[in-house]
């Protein structure tokens, strides 16, 4: 009898726990301004803007599309030389994003960074790895801030960076 009241307890826990998770799960787009800064590169510091779309496939797991667009300052190499410009990439990256509770994740992302200066196009492996965590602008809304950390590494070490991403999220 016990142990019929203890699997009872276990499955109405388990449903309870499942039912709250689903609530918290929802489409959302964020879009927002970064800032790239760069580890042993020829680039002092980036800035640009990104995009991201979650779809959830789970009541704590979503899978994201990331775009973007990233302008980055060359170093220079001698004192009093000119400035040699700025280069643009166009990162494009899928992944998954994991909920440890409703406001705090972890992502993983692979893809593609296209590299279009210099006159020719060439595409970079690309793969990042982040946290952050959303911040409830108001509670009837499922609109939030997303605040996010990542470390980015482009085409074998090509460039290496912690990027720092500020996202207005909307819920749907």
């Amino acid at each position: 009898m016990m142990k019929k009241y203890g699997l009872l307890l276990l499955v109405s826990l388990f449903t309870v726990t499942a039912i709250k998770a689903q609530e918290r799960t929802t489409k959302a787009f964020s879009i927002g301004p970064e800032l790239n800064l760069l580890q042993r590169s020829a680039y002092n510091v980036g800035y640009g803007v990104s995009g991201k779309f979650e779809l959830p496939v789970s009541a704590t797991i979503n899978v994201v599309l990331t775009a973007g667009i990233n302008q980055f300052h060359r170093k220079n190499f001698l004192i009093g030389s000119a400035s040699q410009g700025n280069d643009t990439f166009i990162p494009l990256k899928a992944g998954i994003k994991y909920y440890f509770d409703p406001r705090f994740y972890t992502e993983a992302e692979l893809g593609s960074v296209i590299d279009h200066n210099d006159g020719y196009n060439q595409n970079l492996f690309a793969y990042s790895l982040g946290t952050g965590f959303l911040i409830p602008i108001n509670k009837s809304s499922k609109n939030m801030i997303d605040l996010g950390l990542r470390f980015e590494d482009w085409a074998k070490n090509r460039a290496q960076q912690f990027g720092i991403r500020v996202a207005y999220r909307f819920g749907w």
